[in-house]
């Protein structure tokens, strides 16, 4: 595999991140979730001013206009700083305006968002279609120049502090599966939305999770996104961005785990010698950095096929996705071994990165679900006499 490396410009950006995640993300962290408070909004503002929000967004909306591998390596640093913050930088809910969004769509919304002045929300996952995003049965019904949407969403990040949800719902009968779905804008203050519950989570506190309820909820024609009945093939588009970046975020938290715990075993000193210097902890750490590269490289290679428009761009970011967040969850858990007790207890980051890693297997895609998009471009790729592998 051809490695993919940065460009000075990049590398200057890359170590740009890492020194405000240093200096100012790993601190936030550790006091707001000590405090179990939301992402500091003061925080948001000044990731705006430096540009560490909306990396993909055209600077013409107020963004950073980044190429995706730019974007995967700021996420990287910021993510190893404080996971939570990544998730501003690039969001999820911006992808669906860039594709399909009106100019006035755009300009209304993405520069208040690359400012920290506004939080979006992606309201997409219910109760019968989470990895199954087709099965959603939130309804937008027209009425007049209106449509009315009723449903419950569940999940959604960010939900009781957005000032626009992006929401998916189901706008047609009897189409093909994947057809007639639809997106919206609801402002925050819409008359029928409602936030229902907060689910308690293990990690990522910062960035709580709702439900999200539509009672005859009214918004004008010109909120739609896009096509009418066209959302689930925006979505599919932006999925692929947004998981060839996610790897590198399960990278960065991978690194900042291994490099804390490696720090710790060069002072800690037991049987009068530092423990980096037994064989054990030797050996693990070269086969944990050997996988963390691996998992970067994967990912890269992912991002600069996402630019390229490369037919299999999905299927790479997927594979990125896959190996780099199982890499995140056996990283965070032997550098945690690593420190023993002093790994364990609140006073290190470890314990965090340890519950982060998690999700990185269930969110913006189970492992479970993105290993079935990879094994059919296997089965293709079988069918047509080729070797089941990218490029």
């Amino acid at each position: 595999m051809q490695l993919y490396t940065l460009s000075e410009d990049q590398q200057a950006l890359k170590a740009a991140a890492r020194k405000f995640a240093t200096e100012v993300l790993t601190a936030a962290a550790a006091r707001t979730e000590a405090a179990g408070e939301d992402f500091p909004a003061g925080l948001l503002l000044e990731m705006g001013n430096l540009g560490f929000l909306g990396l993909d967004v055209p600077a013409e909306y107020g963004g950073q206009g980044l190429d995706t591998l730019s974007c995967a390596a700021i996420l990287e640093e910021l993510a190893g700083g404080w996971f939570s913050s990544t998730i501003y930088a690039m969001n999820l809910a911006t992808g669906p305006l860039l594709a399909a969004g009106s100019t006035a769509q755009k300009m209304r919304y993405l520069p208040g968002i690359c400012q920290g002045r506004m939080v979006p929300a992606f309201a997409l996952t219910e109760a019968a279609g989470g990895s199954d995003a087709a099965s959603i049965t939130t309804r937008a019904s027209r009425d007049g120049a209106d449509y009315v949407l009723n449903g419950q969403k569940i999940f959604i990040t960010n939900a009781h502090r957005a000032d626009i949800l992006i929401v998916f719902a189901r706008s047609g009968t009897g189409e093909p599966r994947g057809k007639g779905i639809s997106i919206f804008l609801v402002e925050k203050g819409t008359k029928g939305l409602m936030i229902g519950q907060r689910f308690k989570t293990l990690a990522h506190t910062a960035n709580p999770i709702w439900e999200v309820i539509f009672d005859d909820c009214r918004i004008p024609r010109e909120n739609l996104i896009g096509a009418e009945g066209e959302g689930f093939a925006y979505i599919q588009r932006d999925f692929a961005k947004i998981r060839a970046a996610y790897g590198s975020r399960c990278v960065g938290v991978s690194q900042a785990a291994i490099d804390y715990a490696l720090q710790y075993a060069v002072e800690r000193k037991q049987f009068q010698q530092p423990i980096a210097s037994f064989q054990g902890i030797r050996f693990k750490v070269a086969e944990l950095i050997t996988k963390i590269e691996a998992a970067r490289q994967l990912s890269y290679r992912a991002a600069v096929l996402t630019d390229m428009g490369d037919a299999d761009a999905a299927v790479a970011a997927s594979m990125a996705k896959i190996f780099a967040s199982a890499v995140a969850v056996e990283v965070t858990s032997e550098a945690l071994q690593i420190m023993g007790g002093h790994g364990f207890i609140c006073d290190h980051p470890l314990e965090r990165y340890y519950r982060e890693a998690k999700l990185f297997q269930i969110g913006d895609g189970t492992s479970e679900v993105l290993k079935l998009l990879v094994s059919r471009f296997a089965n293709r790729r079988a069918s047509e006499r080729q070797p089941a592998r990218l490029g």
